[in-house]
Order: C-alpha cells, then structure tokens, then sequence
C-alpha cells in the first residue's frame, strides 16, 4: 500500500475519532444521568463511556436500516410518509434498546435497569428522527411517496 494511502487513512480516522468520540462521551454523560435515576449502576465513568460507546458501535448498521425501511416501504408505496417517520422512530427505538441491553448483558462494570435504557432510547430515537428529518424535510430531498403522490 502506497504511504500516501496510508496517511490519508489515518488522516480520516483522526477526524472521525475527533468527532465521534465526544458525541458518545455527551450521550454518555446525559443518557448516563437520566438511567442513573432509573436504577442505572456503574463502577466508573470510564464504564459508562464504554457502555455507550459499544452501544453506539453496534446500532450504527441497524440505524441505517431503520431509516432504509420505512423509506424504501414509501417508495413502493407500502406506507405514507407520515407513517414513514412513526415507523423509523419505533425501529430506532427498538434497535436502540437492544444494542444498550446488549451492552448490559455483556458487561458487568454496569447494570441498567429496562426503565432506563427505554427512555434513553425514546429520547435518542426522538433526537435523531427530528435532526434527520429536518434534513430530508429541505428541499430537494424528496421522494415519490405512491403513483397518487398522497400523503
């Protein structure tokens, strides 16, 4: 491999890492505030941040396919774009829960309770679907909902 390719690598990561790891530290730090007043135990911050941070790593692909679903159901006219966003939160969600239970079950430095990571996942679904579909809701990003054009 060319050391130009290389670098250019590594250049990435870095900003990746620059930029991802501080979100998960936030969310960390919130999302382990509000599962601490639903039960939520933990040996460290370092567990918190590496509860979230494993949390995050597995539902990145399943996000994905929570906003492909719904979006490629409309495209065929399965569901209305009203519908569409419903759905993409509840999978969201869904997905959200199972990655932070997930996390639970395979580490014992912390604990969560099913309250906690319910409203944490709520409230994440929640902030995602509004930031994503203030993007998608610009124009120009439109997709044909049906043949009618409906909603």
């Amino acid at each position: 491999m060319k050391k130009s390719k290389i670098v250019s690598i590594l250049i990435g990561a870095a900003l990746f890492l620059a930029v991802a790891l501080p979100v998960v530290f936030l969310e960390a730090v919130i999302g382990g505030f509000i599962m601490k007043l639903f039960g939520f135990h933990y040996n460290s911050m370092k567990s918190v941040f590496l509860f979230f941070l494993v949390a995050a790593v597995a539902d990145a692909p399943l996000e994905i396919l929570a906003k492909a679903l719904p979006k490629a159901m409309m495209s065929l006219g399965w569901i209305r774009k009203s519908r569409r966003f419903f759905l993409w939160y509840v999978l969201d969600m869904l997905f959200e829960m199972m990655t932070l239970a997930g996390a639970d079950l395979f580490m014992d430095s912390v604990r969560a309770e099913a309250a906690g990571i319910l409203v944490v996942s709520a409230l994440s679904s929640a902030i995602t679907v509004w930031l994503d579909r203030k993007d998608e809701d610009s124009p120009g990003n439109e997709i044909k909902e049906n043949k009618h054009g409906k909603d």
